[in-house]
């Protein structure tokens, strides 16, 4: 099934229905760039350096204005003779299209966001603020953004900040995504601070740990705000689970924990036979 965007353009110097053919051409080229750097994630045609038929069949999109509106509609080409229901790959490139479109309303490049997908979106955000003061973005008739283009930012995309020498740091979190055709992995942590894994070598074995907790170890590439955003070069290994350690911890005798604590020492009073014991105790009851 292919998934529906609109881009309705609001506020621009020209009557509704009508818009600019240059600004038409540049949007609608930058929404393309956009859909073919997401196939490139989701299929081989990144590895083989050339077009593939699954980028074609995942990423070519259909253009359309909505009639008396300055409504641009795009969705992907699908396969007339395809089954009622998308392909992993495609759902996957329809759910990215979305969130990117939403991510440039919101300002925020998404970590799991590559440089080249960033030049795409950034082309986008370029072509937006020429063309409409707002934008209002929807999928499958239900809104997702509104794109106020004078609050937002070409800068946002810029390339990742790579940490120079050979600083390399540790994430823990879940392994929530696996793509073997790509080489790309996504890890969780228990907040929701999601990092990408570019081009992880042994993600066959890797995959393996899907929904688990690991330990990712790399090269920290950071966003302009300075957030870890990808880990490039990374090693990935199970996480030690800390509540089975804690659950694996001997059981301890009720008469040790009281020995480990404070406060008198059972047993007795230094000095005082039982007989004395008694009958001071007695006097004071």
């Amino acid at each position: 099934m292919t998934t529906r965007f609109e881009l309705h353009l609001v506020g621009m110097d020209v009557p509704e229905g009508l818009i600019d053919a240059d600004r038409l051409v540049e949007i609608v080229r930058s929404l393309q760039d956009m859909a073919t750097r997401l196939g490139r994630l989701e299929t081989t045609s990144a590895q083989t350096g050339r077009p593939s038929r699954e980028l074609d069949r995942v990423a070519t999109l259909r253009i359309g204005l909505e009639r008396g509106s300055t409504t641009i509609i795009a969705e992907r080409h699908g396969d007339p003779d395809a089954l009622s229901f998308g392909l992993p790959d495609e759902e996957s490139v329809d759910r990215r299209f979305g969130e990117l479109i939403a991510s440039i309303g919101a300002d925020r490049r998404p970590d799991w966001v590559t440089d080249s997908v960033a030049r795409a979106a950034e082309g986008l955000v370029t072509a937006l603020m020429k063309t409409a003061p707002r934008v209002e973005f929807t999928t499958m008739g239900v809104q997702r953004a509104v794109i106020e283009t004078g609050s937002i930012h070409r800068e946002t995309w810029g390339a990742l900040a790579s940490e120079s020498g050979d600083e390399r740091v540790s994430f823990t979190g879940r392994l929530f995504h696996v793509n073997l055709n790509t080489h790309r992995l996504e890890v969780q942590d228990d907040v929701g601070h999601t990092v990408a894994l570019p081009e992880v070598s042994d993600d066959a074995e890797v995959g393996k740990l899907l929904g688990c907790h690991v330990t990712v170890t790399g090269a920290p590439l950071k966003d302009r705000n300075g957030k870890l955003a990808q880990i490039a070069g990374a090693s990935v290994e199970l996480a030690p689970d800390i509540g089975l350690r804690w659950r694996e911890m001997p059981a301890a005798p009720i008469e040790e924990i009281l020995r480990a604590g404070s406060g008198p020492t059972p047993g007795g009073i230094p000095e005082l036979t039982e007989d004395e014991i008694e009958a001071f105790l007695d006097a004071i009851s």
